[in-house]
């Protein structure tokens, strides 16, 4: 079993132990979708995800084995009010804490605080960055192609603040702000002797 199937395996022990029926979730991470097919939810919601409309991808793929709505991106709010938990997974995670993820996912745990839903961030371990990285927008002609002197942002990725996680689960289990720091540091050094 690899890394990110045992992080999967500790997500999912971690909705069962919410008794999470209900799970949001966007973007598409095949941790996640483990994660999902193990706790087995009686309800999976997931956000269209744009740009790139990887959310309509999930959808379909969870909808043979689950209860799944398709909903957009500006009913996130209302989505995750209804669900017991939010399960997403992570590009990156920064030493502060912080998760770099599809654009959405601030908003749907800012709405998950809201609504008392925890927010489950899961991944494998090597995903914890030595430092923090440059999260960069999308092309902007992808959103407006036009002549008005507009300045456009389309982004892509975003950090979440820490304070909005609940939880970041990786095979090694769930990890408090000193793991996650441990972790940087292990591989910052790994990287320092290479």
């Amino acid at each position: 079993m690899d890394a990110d199937d045992r992080a999967a395996s500790e997500a999912a022990a971690e909705l069962d132990a919410l008794g999470a029926d209900a799970v949001f979730t966007l973007s598409r991470s095949g941790t996640v979708s483990a994660a999902l097919r193990d706790a087995n939810p009686g309800h999976v919601v997931v956000a269209e995800s744009r740009p790139g409309g990887e959310g309509v991808g999930v959808a379909e793929s969870l909808a043979d084995g689950f209860d799944v709505t398709l909903t957009t991106d500006a009913n996130v709010p209302a989505a995750v009010e209804a669900a017991d938990a939010v399960l997403v997974g992570a590009d990156a995670v920064f030493p502060d804490g912080r998760v770099v993820n599809k654009v959405g996912t601030r908003a749907a745990a800012l709405a998950a605080r809201d609504a008392d839903a925890p927010v489950l961030v899961v991944c494998a371990a090597d995903k914890v960055a030595p430092e923090p990285l440059p999260v960069e927008d999308g092309d902007s002609s992808a959103l407006y192609d036009g002549d008005a002197p507009l300045d456009v942002r389309n982004p892509v990725f975003e950090a979440v603040p820490a304070r909005l996680v609940d939880a970041v689960v990786t095979e090694r289990g769930r990890l408090d702000a000193d793991d996650v720091q441990r972790i940087a540091a292990e591989h910052r050094g790994r990287a320092d002797w290479e």
